[in-house]
């Protein structure tokens, strides 16, 4: 019951950093637990099939229990794991996707071991939202969990130091400029977001997210220019939405470069503000060399690659004799894909980029190179739609290639994919967001 303090075991942790405890039958969600604690827990919130409670004090603590290095872990929505030692994460994560996979799917795989890296600085792209002080100031951050109540802070250990001062300098011009952060009660206000990505070299791409070109960003950006030379180039991009949205459909550039570039598997790569690209560039490059490992490496063959973003893996996992067809929903990511072909020394007899939905990509590359050998998948965290899995296996391609940032859907559509005839032996778990409770997975289907 409600105010009940029981003493629980954590045998479990979920991917929202939720220790995972029973008594009597029912599930308590405890945060701030490790797997291995006991400890004294107050019941906060009792729902028919578990309740929620919050740690008061540790009976016996577990050995992957450790100190969180960020003052602001307790309340920040950004890390979840930071109470536990690095090495406990890395099995926690392999034991996330074994779990999806055995309850989701109901098929029994091999899993291998977390591919780590580092643990800290590895980011290298932001996204922090405005919002208003106690003092009605403009103030950045990340949100807290399971709110929108933005956490001001001085550093974020997942990240360079340089995105925090940029995001403070620009919060301190927008105020002496008297220029509003977006108010998501009202809808009033200019400022919604800062986003900003980082290459290797150290340059970095700004963008801010705002409701109207007002007349104060320009200067805001002239200002941000001078102060910071590792800027290149400063973007706004305009949405009016009144959702969580964070990109609009209009990006202008207001000063210096309009694209990022960067470099991945010995490749070189544009990358507009708005354009998708993996936030840990020595993870994702790992992750891709994993994939071509995984892929034939029979020549000349036709690969698909849908949701491409700026064709990062489908340049990276295709050889030259290779016929690549590449296929992304935002426009200025398809415009990226069709300069890094050229950039990487592809033509267009033997490349295509389509600007449309990931359902017409097997008509496309039909029409242009016959049917698809390799088909690779890089979904949003929903998964492929029903309408997706079965035009790809229809297309009957050798092997599908399903990259993942969510476990529990990659899982559900192995197992659709499996009533098509397609089997899935193996998932190895990448970590590109660690301290997290997110992971991305890799797996290659084959056609029985």
């Amino acid at each position: 019951m409600k105010n009940d303090i029981l003493e629980l075991e954590i045998t479990d942790i979920t991917p929202e950093g939720f220790g995972v405890g029973r008594s009597d039958g029912k599930v308590y969600f405890v945060a701030d637990t490790a797997i291995g604690d006991v400890a004294k827990c107050l019941v906060l919130k009792e729902l028919k099939s578990h309740a929620f409670a919050k740690l008061l004090e540790l009976v016996k603590p577990s050995k992957a229990r450790t100190e969180p290095q960020c003052p602001v872990a307790k309340k920040c929505g950004g890390c979840s794991l930071q109470h536990i030692l690095y090495s406990a994460e890395a099995e926690l994560k392999q034991n996330f996707v074994k779990q999806s996979f055995a309850r989701i799917g109901n098929m029994d795989i091999l899993v291998n071991p977390t591919e780590i890296g580092a643990e800290s600085k590895y980011r290298n792209k932001v996204q922090y939202p405005f919002g208003k002080g106690e003092n009605g100031e403009c103030v950045f951050g990340y949100y807290a969990k399971r709110s929108h109540r933005i956490i001001p802070h001085e550093q974020c250990l997942l990240q360079d130091n340089v995105f925090t001062q940029i995001g403070a300098c620009c919060a301190e011009i927008a105020n002496k400029s008297f220029l509003k952060p977006y108010d998501e009660a009202t809808g009033k206000g200019v400022l919604r977001h800062i986003v900003m990505r980082k290459n290797r070299k150290g340059d970095i791409l700004v963008c801010l997210v705002v409701t109207e070109n007002h007349k104060k960003l320009l200067p805001l950006a002239e200002k941000l220019k001078a102060k910071f030379d590792c800027i290149t180039g400063i973007h706004i991009n305009i949405n009016k939405r009144r959702d969580n949205v964070i990109f609009g459909t209009e990006t202008i550039c207001l000063l210096g470069d309009k694209v990022l570039q960067d470099t991945l598997c010995g490749k070189t790569f544009n990358i507009s503000p708005t354009a998708f690209y993996q936030v840990n560039a020595e993870m994702a490059q790992r992750l891709y060399q994993k994939g071509k490992s995984l892929v034939s490496d029979k020549k000349g063959k036709v690969i698909l690659d849908l949701y491409c973003g700026a064709g990062t893996i489908g340049i990276c996992l295709a050889n030259s004799e290779d016929k690549l067809c590449g296929v992304e929903i935002i426009e200025s990511a398809v415009i990226n894909a069709k300069e890094n072909a050229i950039i990487n020394g592809r033509s267009e007899e033997n490349t295509l980029f389509v600007c449309g939905d990931a359902a017409i990509g097997v008509a496309e590359c039909k029409k242009r190179f016959g049917d698809p050998y390799t088909i690779i998948v890089d979904p949003p965290r929903k998964g492929l739609d029903k309408e997706v899995i079965q035009t790809v296996a229809e297309a009957s391609p050798k092997e599908i290639l399903y990259i993942s940032c969510d476990h529990a859907t990659l899982a559900r559509d192995c197992a659709i994919f499996k009533e098509y005839g397609y089997t899935t032996c193996e998932a190895t778990p990448f970590d590109l967001f660690p301290r997290t409770g997110h992971v991305e997975t890799i797996v290659c289907l084959r056609k029985q």
